[in-house]
């Protein structure tokens, strides 16, 4: 396995453990959390067809329980919670295209 698709599986296992995606860019050393979420996406499509479902749907509890507690933030401003789900959308179309 290159480095590349190591740190890629490395993504998708932190990810699953409930790891952040700034924090995966973190312990991986890829420049910041888009980076670390395109390495997630890139290992969930070289899984088998079943397996991908499975991760699809676990993430899909993830980014619900995020946007569950993004609409609780009262410390925001109603553009940045607006901005943060624009940004939950477009995760979500990815997720469903890998």
């Amino acid at each position: 396995m290159t480095e590349d698709k190591y740190r890629d599986e490395q993504a998708l296992v932190l990810r699953d453990q409930e790891r952040t995606f700034v924090d995966i860019a973190h312990s991986l050393n890829v420049d910041g959390g888009r980076s670390a979420h395109a390495a997630f996406i890139r290992a969930l499509r070289r899984h088998p067809l079943a397996e991908r479902a499975q991760m699809r749907s676990r993430e899909m509890m993830r980014l619900d329980a995020f946007n569950t507690r993004l609409r609780g933030r009262d410390d925001l401003s109603v553009e940045e919670i607006a901005r943060r789900l624009r940004g939950l959308k477009h995760d979500r179309k990815i997720l469903f295209e890998a």
